[in-house]
């Protein structure tokens, strides 16, 4: 995942719901124990294991994620500043 000016990043996760509504966190993928300072280029890099489901996928495998991400599952980031999402983008 890669970001462009932005700081204070306390954690990035796929959310679950359509464009437009806010949902449930089902997979976390990013978790500091600090705030991170400015980024600019890549926050993170990795593999997605069922490790990281949580909520309603916890102790599930990915594949319940994946039949999920068709138009219901979001990425957010959350900042100090935006403790609800800086950012977000739809998964399709």
């Amino acid at each position: 995942m890669s970001l462009k000016n932005i700081t204070g990043v306390i954690g990035a996760h796929i959310h679950n719901d359509k464009q437009g509504e806010n949902g449930p966190v089902v997979a976390n993928l990013f978790n500091p124990t600090n705030p991170i300072g400015a980024i600019n280029g890549k926050l993170m890099a990795g593999t997605l294991t069922s490790s990281k489901l949580t909520g309603s996928l916890h102790n599930k495998e990915l594949s319940a994620l994946v039949n999920m991400i068709s138009g219901e599952a979001y990425v957010n980031v959350h900042t100090t500043q935006n403790q609800n999402g800086e950012i977000r983008g739809q998964i399709s």
